[in-house]
C-alpha cells in the first residue's frame, strides 16, 4: 500500500466519525448518540496526532455504534 493509501485509510474513518457527529449534534439527537460520535472522533484526532493507526479499530466500532443508534431512532 502507498503512503497516500495508507494515510487515507487513517483519515477517512476519523472524517466519517466527525461529519456524523456534527449531523447528530445539529439534528439533536440523543446522548446515546452523540457520546459514541464524540468519543470516536475525538479518538480519531489523537489516533492521528500521536500516529497510533490501531487506534482507528475503535474509531470505527464507536462510529458504528453511534450511526446504529442514530439509524434506530429514526425508525421510530
Amino acid at each position: 500500500m502507498n503512503v497516500i493509501g495508507a494515510k487515507l485509510a487513517l483519515y477517512l474513518p476519523v472524517l466519517a466519525a466527525w461529519v456524523a457527529l456534527v449531523g447528530a449534534t445539529l439534528n439533536r439527537a440523543a446522548p446515546v448518540v452523540v457520546v459514541p460520535l464524540a468519543g470516536a472522533s475525538a479518538l480519531g484526532i489523537t489516533a492521528l496526532i500521536t500516529d497510533t493507526p490501531w487506534l482507528i479499530a475503535a474509531v470505527v466500532a464507536l462510529w458504528l455504534w453511534g450511526v446504529v443508534w442514530m439509524v434506530r431512532g429514526a425508525q421510530g
